[in-house]
């Protein structure tokens, strides 16, 4: 009996051909680009939060108590809690590298320009098995020459400071006693991070040289750690936690929570889309079973005189709608993984528009992203539009009264 129905739909829509083709190639490429949206949508916003994870804060950040409503060097993780820190964090098998660094803000100025900035002392080798910073490098070498007299700044920076590669720059700050005092270090790297706070601001010299700067000895103002498993970051935080009572431990989203909440947006820009999407392709498929049904009121109202039951008409109409939505889905989905696929290994190269990226702190390059979901949500939403047109189309059959029909021609 199955069968006899699917050859009754399939031949239904052989009839009608092109109408069938137009349906499903209106599914097919209405997915495709919803695909496409999200998929690449999703690598922008991972791809931002990446870059300020690996930058600056890792998954977990870990601070003096006090030191983020007040950036002083009497609020950093002091020395007797770093060695205990640092023979924990050895210890433990979640952890893929951790970096120590010593910031404080300050002046940074040029013949040209001065400004805010933040002074991060760090280890460059560390930093680089870390967060893989040397990949940010854009201009100059990775290091702080020989001497430990050079400095790693921000393309934004360097634009504001109008300095180059060997250019002198000035810093000017606090140190440990609360005396002002400053430091002459040549301009020996331009990075690029898309993290618009370390692009701007933030000036990275060797945290010996920065200890000699501030008159710091022990200690350091963040300990940022990164993990083999992002999944692990609240139990990793809760244990850090119970662990150092006396120190602040952060998640990355706690630091950035902008970021998470434009995912939030992304995710909502999503769904509003994807329901436009939908209910375009629900109004296609309502509108060809329609046509459909009412060019056959007295093909149907024949069959219901011979015998043939009200459900089997119904599970015709349905045979035919899931063949034209399922096939558009089939269609739509091998298309969009087949282009997401693609943008994924090779990215989508926008650097045309780079100008206007690095204002949000954005890759001109995007990696796209694949998620199971997209699909899955996809195939229920075809579905849900299938079986509404279904029922709309059913209930004028039964309007129609099809046996009358027959009487009437």
């Amino acid at each position: 009996m199955f069968r006899t129905i699917v050859k009754i739909a399939w031949a239904s829509l052989r009839r009608r051909t092109t109408r069938s083709l137009m349906v499903v190639t209106m599914i097919c490429l209405s997915l495709w680009g919803l695909f496409l949206m999200e998929g690449i949508y999703d690598g922008m916003t991972e791809q931002m939060i990446a870059n300020a994870i690996r930058s600056d804060s890792g998954h977990v950040s870990l601070f003096g108590q006090g030191y983020r409503l007040d950036a002083s060097l009497d609020n950093r993780i002091k020395g007797s809690d770093t060695a205990k820190l640092e023979k924990f964090l050895d210890s433990d098998p979640r952890i893929s590298s951790w970096v120590k660094r010593l910031k404080q803000q300050g002046l940074v100025a040029t013949a040209h320009y001065s400004r805010n900035t933040v002074i991060s002392g760090v280890n460059l080798r560390r930093e680089k098995g870390h967060g893989r910073l040397e990949d940010y490098l854009v201009q100059g070498e990775y290091g702080f020459g020989r001497q430990a007299k050079g400095a790693i700044i921000g393309f934004k920076l360097a634009e504001k400071l109008k300095v180059s590669i060997g250019g002198k720059i000035i810093l000017t700050a606090q140190d440990l006693h609360s005396e002002v005092t400053a430091t002459a270090l040549r301009v020996t790297g331009i990075i690029k991070t898309n993290n618009l706070r370390l692009d701007e601001t933030t000036v990275f010299m060797d945290i010996a040289a920065a200890r000699k700067f501030l008159g710091v000895e022990h200690g350091v103002t963040q300990v940022a750690v990164m993990l083999r498993d992002n999944q692990q970051t609240a139990g990793f935080q809760a244990g850090l936690r119970q662990a150092f009572s006396r120190l602040e431990v952060l998640r990355w989203d706690e630091m950035y929570p902008a970021l998470l909440q434009s995912r939030v947006i992304m995710n909502g820009f999503s769904l509003v889309v994807s329901l436009m999407i939908f209910g375009i392709a629900g109004i296609g498929i309502l509108g060809v079973m329609l046509v459909s049904v009412l060019e056959r009121v007295r093909e149907f109202g024949i069959m219901l005189a011979i015998g043939t039951g009200f459900g089997r008409l119904r599970a015709i109409i349905m045979t035919e709608s899931l063949l034209m939505g399922v096939t558009g889905f089939l269609a739509g989905a091998f298309c969009g993984w087949l282009s997401l696929l693609y943008f994924k290994i090779y990215g989508l190269d926008l650097t045309v528009f780079s100008a206007a990226f690095n204002e949000f702190g954005m890759d001109a390059v995007t990696h796209a992203i694949i998620r199971p979901d997209y699909f899955v949500n996809a195939f229920v939403s075809i579905i849900f539009a299938v079986l509404v047109s279904m029922f709309f189309s059913l209930r004028i059959l039964r309007k129609s009264k099809p046996i009358e029909v027959i009487n009437e021609i």
